[in-house]
Protein backbone atom coordinates (compact mmCIF):
# COMPACT_ATOMS: atom_id res chain seq x y z
CA UNK A 1 0.00 0.00 0.00
CA UNK A 2 2.87 1.81 1.21
CA UNK A 3 4.53 1.36 -2.28
CA UNK A 4 1.27 2.37 -4.42
CA UNK A 5 1.07 5.55 -2.33
CA UNK A 6 4.31 6.79 -3.74
CA UNK A 7 4.01 5.56 -6.94
CA UNK A 8 0.73 7.81 -7.18
CA UNK A 9 2.53 10.70 -5.62
CA UNK A 10 5.92 10.43 -8.19
CA UNK A 11 3.33 10.17 -10.64
CA UNK A 12 1.04 13.40 -9.37
CA UNK A 13 4.44 15.30 -8.82
CA UNK A 14 5.46 14.25 -12.78
CA UNK A 15 2.16 15.29 -14.52
CA UNK A 16 2.14 19.02 -12.78
CA UNK A 17 5.77 19.31 -13.95
CA UNK A 18 5.06 18.74 -17.69
CA UNK A 19 2.11 21.09 -17.12
CA UNK A 20 4.14 23.80 -15.60
CA UNK A 21 6.39 22.95 -18.86
CA UNK A 22 3.87 22.47 -21.14
CA UNK A 23 4.72 23.94 -24.10
CA UNK A 24 7.86 22.50 -24.33
CA UNK A 25 6.37 19.23 -23.09
CA UNK A 26 3.80 19.10 -26.26
CA UNK A 27 6.13 19.85 -28.60
CA UNK A 28 8.48 16.50 -27.39
CA UNK A 29 5.14 14.47 -27.63
CA UNK A 30 5.04 15.69 -31.14
CA UNK A 31 8.67 14.79 -32.23
CA UNK A 32 8.23 11.48 -31.15
CA UNK A 33 4.63 10.96 -32.69
CA UNK A 34 6.22 11.69 -35.78
CA UNK A 35 9.29 9.86 -35.27
CA UNK A 36 7.46 6.79 -34.41
CA UNK A 37 4.72 7.90 -37.64
CA UNK A 38 8.11 7.64 -39.85
CA UNK A 39 9.18 3.91 -38.48
CA UNK A 40 5.37 3.05 -38.64
CA UNK A 41 4.98 3.68 -41.85
CA UNK A 42 8.45 1.89 -43.20
CA UNK A 43 7.37 -1.12 -40.75
CA UNK A 44 3.48 -1.01 -42.65
CA UNK A 45 5.16 -1.08 -46.02
CA UNK A 46 7.12 -4.33 -45.26
CA UNK A 47 3.88 -5.97 -43.58
CA UNK A 48 2.16 -5.46 -46.34
CA UNK A 49 4.84 -6.34 -49.24
CA UNK A 50 5.43 -9.53 -47.16
CA UNK A 51 1.64 -10.16 -47.50
CA UNK A 52 2.35 -9.52 -51.41
CA UNK A 53 5.54 -12.24 -51.18
CA UNK A 54 3.38 -14.53 -49.09
CA UNK A 55 0.43 -14.51 -51.93
CA UNK A 56 2.16 -15.29 -54.79
CA UNK A 57 2.99 -18.58 -53.58
CA UNK A 58 6.81 -19.81 -52.83
CA UNK A 59 9.58 -19.37 -54.81
CA UNK A 60 10.20 -22.95 -56.04
CA UNK A 61 6.62 -23.05 -57.31
CA UNK A 62 5.53 -23.91 -60.98
CA UNK A 63 2.64 -23.04 -62.33
CA UNK A 64 1.60 -24.76 -65.46
CA UNK A 65 -1.79 -22.86 -66.52
CA UNK A 66 -3.62 -25.05 -68.37
CA UNK A 67 -5.58 -24.84 -72.26
CA UNK A 68 -9.36 -24.54 -72.22
CA UNK A 69 -9.75 -27.24 -74.82
CA UNK A 70 -7.24 -29.21 -72.74
CA UNK A 71 -8.64 -32.76 -71.94
CA UNK A 72 -8.60 -34.95 -68.68
CA UNK A 73 -5.50 -37.49 -70.39
CA UNK A 74 -3.56 -34.25 -71.51
CA UNK A 75 -3.50 -33.23 -67.87
CA UNK A 76 -2.70 -36.34 -66.27
CA UNK A 77 0.22 -36.81 -69.20
CA UNK A 78 1.52 -33.18 -68.33
CA UNK A 79 1.52 -34.31 -64.44
CA UNK A 80 2.81 -37.52 -65.31
CA UNK A 81 6.21 -35.89 -67.34
CA UNK A 82 6.65 -33.58 -63.95
CA UNK A 83 6.74 -36.32 -61.71
CA UNK A 84 9.48 -38.16 -63.83
CA UNK A 85 11.29 -35.68 -64.14
CA UNK A 86 12.41 -36.56 -60.39
CA UNK A 87 12.26 -32.09 -60.14
CA UNK A 88 8.83 -32.04 -58.11
CA UNK A 89 8.24 -33.09 -54.91
CA UNK A 90 4.00 -32.03 -54.77
CA UNK A 91 1.49 -31.89 -57.52
CA UNK A 92 -1.73 -30.07 -57.01
CA UNK A 93 -4.42 -29.29 -59.79
CA UNK A 94 -6.27 -26.32 -59.18
CA UNK A 95 -9.66 -26.21 -61.24
CA UNK A 96 -10.75 -22.81 -62.77
CA UNK A 97 -13.37 -22.30 -60.09
CA UNK A 98 -10.86 -22.80 -57.32
CA UNK A 99 -8.81 -20.21 -58.96
CA UNK A 100 -11.53 -18.27 -58.86
CA UNK A 101 -12.29 -19.00 -55.34
CA UNK A 102 -8.74 -18.20 -53.90
CA UNK A 103 -8.63 -14.77 -55.87
CA UNK A 104 -11.37 -14.46 -53.79
CA UNK A 105 -9.74 -14.95 -50.59
CA UNK A 106 -6.38 -13.32 -51.52
CA UNK A 107 -7.65 -10.29 -52.99
CA UNK A 108 -10.56 -9.12 -50.62
CA UNK A 109 -10.91 -5.82 -52.28
CA UNK A 110 -11.63 -7.14 -55.93
CA UNK A 111 -13.39 -9.86 -55.08
CA UNK A 112 -16.45 -7.87 -56.12
CA UNK A 113 -15.40 -7.40 -59.56
CA UNK A 114 -14.02 -10.54 -60.67
CA UNK A 115 -17.69 -11.95 -58.95
CA UNK A 116 -19.73 -9.50 -60.90
CA UNK A 117 -18.17 -11.10 -64.55
CA UNK A 118 -20.21 -13.09 -66.35
CA UNK A 119 -17.71 -16.02 -67.07
CA UNK A 120 -14.79 -17.20 -65.07
CA UNK A 121 -11.85 -15.84 -66.52
CA UNK A 122 -9.13 -17.72 -64.54
CA UNK A 123 -8.14 -20.47 -66.21
CA UNK A 124 -7.01 -24.14 -64.57
CA UNK A 125 -3.86 -24.78 -63.32
CA UNK A 126 -1.29 -27.15 -62.79
CA UNK A 127 0.91 -26.50 -59.51
CA UNK A 128 4.02 -27.75 -59.25
CA UNK A 129 6.69 -28.04 -55.96
CA UNK A 130 10.04 -28.03 -56.81
CA UNK A 131 12.96 -30.17 -54.82
CA UNK A 132 15.22 -28.03 -53.21
CA UNK A 133 17.95 -29.30 -55.64
CA UNK A 134 15.81 -28.44 -58.65
CA UNK A 135 16.00 -24.21 -58.32
CA UNK A 136 19.56 -24.59 -58.92
CA UNK A 137 20.07 -28.22 -61.38
CA UNK A 138 21.10 -27.12 -64.56
CA UNK A 139 18.40 -29.35 -66.09
CA UNK A 140 16.08 -27.08 -65.14
CA UNK A 141 15.39 -24.76 -67.97
CA UNK A 142 15.16 -28.03 -69.97
CA UNK A 143 12.76 -28.95 -67.88
CA UNK A 144 10.81 -25.82 -68.19
CA UNK A 145 11.18 -25.80 -71.76
CA UNK A 146 9.43 -29.50 -72.11
CA UNK A 147 6.24 -28.51 -69.97
CA UNK A 148 6.34 -25.06 -72.15
CA UNK A 149 5.70 -27.74 -75.32
CA UNK A 150 3.28 -30.10 -73.50
CA UNK A 151 -0.11 -29.98 -75.49
CA UNK A 152 -2.36 -29.53 -72.51
CA UNK A 153 0.43 -25.62 -71.28
CA UNK A 154 -0.90 -22.76 -72.44
CA UNK A 155 1.64 -21.05 -70.41
CA UNK A 156 4.25 -21.55 -67.82
CA UNK A 157 4.83 -19.17 -65.10
CA UNK A 158 7.86 -19.45 -62.80
CA UNK A 159 8.77 -16.09 -60.75
CA UNK A 160 11.39 -17.39 -58.99
CA UNK A 161 13.60 -14.01 -59.88
CA UNK A 162 11.12 -11.24 -59.25
CA UNK A 163 10.71 -12.81 -56.21
CA UNK A 164 13.67 -12.77 -54.56
CA UNK A 165 13.64 -8.87 -56.01
CA UNK A 166 10.47 -8.17 -53.96
CA UNK A 167 12.37 -10.44 -50.68
CA UNK A 168 15.30 -7.97 -51.03
CA UNK A 169 13.15 -4.59 -51.24
CA UNK A 170 11.47 -6.43 -48.31
CA UNK A 171 14.99 -6.60 -46.43
CA UNK A 172 15.67 -2.89 -47.29
CA UNK A 173 12.73 -1.11 -46.14
CA UNK A 174 13.24 -3.19 -43.02
CA UNK A 175 16.61 -2.34 -42.44
CA UNK A 176 15.75 1.63 -43.44
CA UNK A 177 13.36 1.29 -41.24
CA UNK A 178 15.21 0.28 -38.23
CA UNK A 179 18.12 2.43 -39.25
CA UNK A 180 15.57 5.34 -39.50
CA UNK A 181 14.06 4.35 -36.38
CA UNK A 182 16.86 4.37 -34.03
CA UNK A 183 18.18 7.70 -35.61
CA UNK A 184 14.81 9.35 -34.33
CA UNK A 185 14.28 7.43 -31.47
CA UNK A 186 17.58 8.91 -30.35
CA UNK A 187 16.54 12.59 -31.49
CA UNK A 188 13.47 12.13 -29.63
CA UNK A 189 15.08 11.19 -26.47
CA UNK A 190 17.10 14.29 -26.31
CA UNK A 191 14.25 16.47 -27.03
CA UNK A 192 12.89 14.59 -23.94
CA UNK A 193 15.99 14.77 -22.42
CA UNK A 194 15.57 18.90 -22.60
CA UNK A 195 11.92 19.01 -21.39
CA UNK A 196 12.95 17.36 -18.43
CA UNK A 197 15.51 19.68 -17.60
CA UNK A 198 13.62 22.32 -17.99
CA UNK A 199 11.09 20.65 -15.28
CA UNK A 200 14.09 20.35 -13.25
CA UNK A 201 15.16 24.18 -13.38
CA UNK A 202 11.41 25.14 -12.62
CA UNK A 203 11.73 22.66 -9.50
CA UNK A 204 15.56 23.89 -8.05
CA UNK A 205 14.03 25.32 -5.02
CA UNK A 206 11.74 22.36 -4.40
CA UNK A 207 14.63 19.90 -5.19
CA UNK A 208 17.05 22.01 -3.03
CA UNK A 209 14.80 21.85 0.15
CA UNK A 210 14.31 17.93 -0.16
CA UNK A 211 17.70 17.49 0.11
CA UNK A 212 18.50 19.74 2.87
CA UNK A 213 15.27 17.52 4.88
CA UNK A 214 17.33 13.73 3.51
CA UNK A 215 14.61 13.24 1.35
CA UNK A 216 15.64 9.92 -0.96
CA UNK A 217 16.95 10.10 -4.41
CA UNK A 218 13.58 8.36 -5.85
CA UNK A 219 11.69 10.72 -4.21
CA UNK A 220 13.92 13.73 -5.88
CA UNK A 221 14.43 11.81 -9.37
CA UNK A 222 11.50 9.45 -9.56
CA UNK A 223 9.06 12.54 -10.88
CA UNK A 224 11.66 13.52 -13.39
CA UNK A 225 11.83 10.02 -15.08
CA UNK A 226 7.79 9.37 -14.95
CA UNK A 227 8.06 12.76 -16.96
CA UNK A 228 10.10 11.10 -19.47
CA UNK A 229 8.57 7.63 -19.74
CA UNK A 230 5.12 9.58 -19.40
CA UNK A 231 5.87 12.04 -22.64
CA UNK A 232 7.63 8.90 -24.69
CA UNK A 233 4.49 6.78 -24.39
CA UNK A 234 1.71 9.29 -24.95
CA UNK A 235 3.94 9.84 -28.00
CA UNK A 236 4.02 6.01 -29.42
CA UNK A 237 0.40 5.55 -28.51
CA UNK A 238 -0.87 8.62 -30.22
CA UNK A 239 1.57 7.52 -33.45
CA UNK A 240 -0.20 4.58 -33.26
CA UNK A 241 -3.68 6.51 -33.64
CA UNK A 242 -1.86 8.51 -36.50
CA UNK A 243 -0.62 5.35 -38.27
CA UNK A 244 -4.58 3.50 -37.69
CA UNK A 245 -6.44 6.74 -38.62
CA UNK A 246 -3.51 7.18 -42.26
CA UNK A 247 -4.40 3.40 -42.95
CA UNK A 248 -8.44 3.16 -42.47
CA UNK A 249 -8.52 6.35 -44.30
CA UNK A 250 -6.50 4.51 -47.12
CA UNK A 251 -8.62 1.85 -47.02
CA UNK A 252 -12.07 3.46 -47.37
CA UNK A 253 -10.49 5.66 -50.62
CA UNK A 254 -9.50 2.12 -52.29
CA UNK A 255 -12.67 0.82 -51.40
CA UNK A 256 -14.57 4.18 -52.94
CA UNK A 257 -12.23 4.42 -56.19
CA UNK A 258 -12.02 0.58 -56.65
CA UNK A 259 -8.24 1.20 -57.42
CA UNK A 260 -6.83 -2.05 -58.45
CA UNK A 261 -2.77 -1.20 -57.78
CA UNK A 262 -3.66 0.14 -53.83
CA UNK A 263 -6.04 -3.31 -53.54
CA UNK A 264 -3.32 -5.60 -54.22
CA UNK A 265 -0.49 -3.40 -51.62
CA UNK A 266 -2.59 -2.18 -49.18
CA UNK A 267 -3.61 -5.59 -47.12
CA UNK A 268 -3.66 -5.19 -43.84
CA UNK A 269 -2.14 -3.03 -40.84
CA UNK A 270 0.48 -3.95 -38.79
CA UNK A 271 0.77 -7.00 -36.58
CA UNK A 272 0.25 -6.40 -33.37
CA UNK A 273 3.26 -7.23 -32.22
CA UNK A 274 4.93 -4.52 -34.41
CA UNK A 275 2.28 -1.88 -33.21
CA UNK A 276 3.48 -3.12 -29.78
CA UNK A 277 6.93 -1.97 -30.86
CA UNK A 278 6.32 1.58 -31.90
CA UNK A 279 4.59 2.29 -28.44
CA UNK A 280 7.83 0.35 -26.97
CA UNK A 281 9.74 2.86 -29.19
CA UNK A 282 8.08 5.71 -27.70
CA UNK A 283 8.53 4.01 -24.09
CA UNK A 284 12.24 3.68 -24.27
CA UNK A 285 13.16 7.08 -25.94
CA UNK A 286 11.09 8.25 -22.39
CA UNK A 287 13.09 6.46 -20.56
CA UNK A 288 16.39 7.70 -21.79
CA UNK A 289 15.72 10.86 -22.27
CA UNK A 290 14.35 11.05 -18.45
CA UNK A 291 18.02 9.17 -17.52
CA UNK A 292 19.75 11.66 -19.33
CA UNK A 293 17.81 14.63 -18.04
CA UNK A 294 18.45 13.24 -13.95
CA UNK A 295 22.54 12.76 -14.62
CA UNK A 296 23.85 14.16 -11.16
CA UNK A 297 25.54 17.13 -12.58
CA UNK A 298 21.67 18.35 -13.48
CA UNK A 299 20.47 17.67 -10.01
Amino acid sequence: MKSAHTLLALLDEALVGLWRARRMTVVSILQITVSLVLVGAFLLGAANLRGVISTVRDETAITVFLKPTATEAERLDLERVARESRMVSQIRYVSADQARLRFARSWRSLAAAANSLSGNPFPASVELDLTKDAVRSQALPAFLKNLSAHAAAEEIQFDVEWIRRLRGIVALVQAAGTAVGILLVLGAAFTIANVVRLTILLHRDEIDVLRLVGAPEILIRGPFLLGGLLQGTLGGLLALGVLAGGFAALTRHVTTTQNPLLGVFLVTFLPAAEAALLVVGGLVAGALGGALAVRRRHL
